[in-house]
């Protein structure tokens, strides 16, 4: 049986091979070509793709791209093609089953070209070539036309996706993207809902003063006494401020009645917008600063602890670019510190209430930054100023040749340490003046005694020639801040029990600026009250008393009615420790 079946099997396969010899080659090629083609185009009509970027690649390099969720897209991109913009287009990448269909059309492909390279490349190259220049051309006007319009490519794209899927390599790391408009929608509300928060305009938070601190679009009436928070354009990008309205007193001693009664006050109020608001009369490109010359100025110590020390710690960090706006502006005052000022302004300064101007500017403090008497705290400012940077600024303002003391005195100077003893004319005086300069002088001191002068400019000269400074708790010794660093400053205290007193505005000061600070309390036999009431008077036996009915009571006993007669045999010591301290080596 199988004998007879195998002899005709054999026939039909040579009569079958004698048929195919008359075939031409070149028939078969072209039949394999055609063939391979319509399989592939049947397929692809088939197989439904969504919409995905790609690049042509030749020499691949890789390139981040962020996404608007914030991931980053590493992709193929090809240094020969033309690159479209990604940062402003949103990209689909397929997920899930159709990542399958990709490596199916991948392998799909490579049997076919692995076919076709069986082909003559002759016959071939002129086809393929026609075949990637109709893709190139399709994906450039798809990827303009996606460019232009800033969203994902239509669905007519998907044809030349398709055609083109053998050159396109697409990371697997790449996410899932959101749809662009979506994306954009989601941050912009994100955005908005960032600035509009609001925060107040002042703060009143802080023990010794109010203060505001205003950026964006700023006008300021000083006649109306009226600062105004404008929400317009030049707004933007800055803080959203509370629609409130503050009253605020711009004086460093917000809880003392008796010195803000003469500090007139400030309305500082958000406006609805620049309709509502008065057009700007002169524009600045430097922060204004609103503050008080009334309250205690006048008084020496206070003119410092209130405002100088405040303005020198709020406007030096500007390096002159600042304007001053001065309410109760009183130029007698203004002029006695003027070189101050212009140390820390290269512009006028406005009388404020008497400005009629619409002032416009884009940052703006009313209220100085004040954070004790006579103190600067370094660790609450960012420039962290000290109060040795403040008395630096002095005496460079007032052209003074000696920042640090030369110790030891005698060796390195050749002469004499000099003593500025401060000889208050009223209250407080010193009784025995002269007996106290001769034991200076016995002792090895050179003696400047003298009372202090308005004539800044010379007597500052006059107290940074000397080595220490010493008188009766005061304002006059106030002028350390002329003193070279390193040199000595002597508070004597009234009898009264003033320890705090003379800590607060004197001893603690006095350490921060880098002097030797010494202090000697006088007993009651050294004190004129003696001479007032009697011995076992409550003045001497309990002074606490005294104190506790309030200051002005311990004003006027202790600090208004006494004078001072110093037991020199007693205060020798402390002269002699100054002394010690002037002529070390190791000081």
């Amino acid at each position: 049986m199988e004998s007879t079946v195998k002899p005709k099997t054999m026939g039909q396969e040579i009569n079958l091979l004698k048929s195919i010899r008359r075939i031409e080659p070149r028939n078969v090629a072209l039949g394999l070509l055609i063939g391979c083609f319509l399989v592939t185009f049947a397929y692809f009509s088939m197989t439904k793709f969504d919409t995905f970027r790609f690049f042509m690649v030749n020499s691949p390099s890789t390139e981040n791209v962020a996404t608007p969720s914030g991931a980053f897209v590493q992709n193929m991109v090809s240094v020969d093609s033309e690159q479209p913009d990604l940062d402003n287009e949103a990209q689909n990448v397929p997920t899930g089953g159709e990542n399958r269909n990709i490596s199916s059309i991948n392998s799909n492909n490579s049997s076919i070209i692995s076919k076709i390279d069986l082909i003559s490349e002759e016959s071939v190259e002129s086809t393929v070539q026609e075949l990637d220049d109709s893709i190139i051309e399709e994906t450039k006007e798809t990827t303009d036309a996606c460019d232009k319009k800033h969203e994902l490519c239509s669905t007519r794209n998907e044809s030349a996706s398709n055609k083109a899927s053998t050159n396109t390599s697409i990371s697997s790391t790449v996410p899932p993207l959101i749809d662009s408009k979506l994306s954009d929608t989601t941050i912009e509300n994100k955005s908005k809902t960032e600035i509009k928060k609001q925060v107040p305009l002042c703060d009143l938070s802080q023990r010794r003063i109010d203060k505001c601190e205003i950026e964006g679009d700023v006008r300021i009436i000083g006649r109306n006494a009226t600062v105004m928070w404008v929400p317009s354009p030049e707004s933007d990008g800055g803080p959203d401020y509370e629609r409130k309205v503050w009253q605020i007193k711009p004086y460093p001693r917000k809880e003392d009645p008796a010195a803000m009664s003469h500090v007139r006050i400030v309305t500082v109020k958000p406006m609805d917008g620049p309709d509502d608001a008065p057009a700007c009369m002169d524009h600045r490109d430097v922060p204004a600063i609103v503050f008080s010359d009334r309250g205690y100025t006048g008084n020496y110590f206070h003119d410092f602890t209130d405002v100088l020390i405040p303005i020198f710690t709020t406007a030096r960090r500007f390096q002159g670019e600042v304007e001053f706006l001065v309410t109760d502006f009183r130029i007698y005052w203004i002029m006695k510190y003027l070189p101050i000022f212009k140390n820390l302004t290269k512009y006028d300064l406005v009388d404020f209430d008497s400005d009629e101007q619409v002032r416009c500017y884009k940052k703006a403090y009313i209220g100085l930054t004040s954070h004790d008497d006579f103190g600067i705290d370094p660790d609450r400012i960012p420039e962290r100023y000290t109060l040795v940077d403040f008395t630096r600024f002095m005496r460079t303002t007032y052209g003074l040749e000696r920042d640090i003391a030369e110790i030891p005195i005698q060796k390195t100077l050749g002469r004499k340490p000099r003593l500025m003893i401060v000889a208050r004319a009223k209250t407080r005086r010193f009784m025995n003046l002269d007996e106290i300069v001769r034991a200076a002088e016995k002792l090895g001191f050179e003696v400047v005694a003298t009372e202090a002068i308005n004539e800044l400019v010379k007597f500052s000269v006059v107290v940074n020639s000397c080595d220490a400074i010493m008188g009766v708790h005061g304002a006059g010794l106030t002028n350390m801040v002329f003193l070279p660093i390193n040199t000595v400053f002597i508070q004597i205290l009234p009898w009264g029990g003033l320890e705090w007193v003379a800590g607060n505005y004197f001893k603690r000061p006095v350490q921060k600026m880098k002097l030797k600070y010494l202090q000697y309390d006088i007993t009651p036999e050294e004190s004129t009250l003696i001479e007032e009431y009697p011995r076992n008077h409550t003045v001497f036996t309990d002074p606490a008393s005294i104190r506790r009915q309030g200051w002005n009571a311990m004003k006027e006993v202790f600090l208004d009615k006494q004078n001072v007669r110093l037991n020199i045999k007693r205060f020798r010591p402390t002269l002699k420790k100054a002394l010690k301290h002037l002529n070390s080596e190791d000081s």
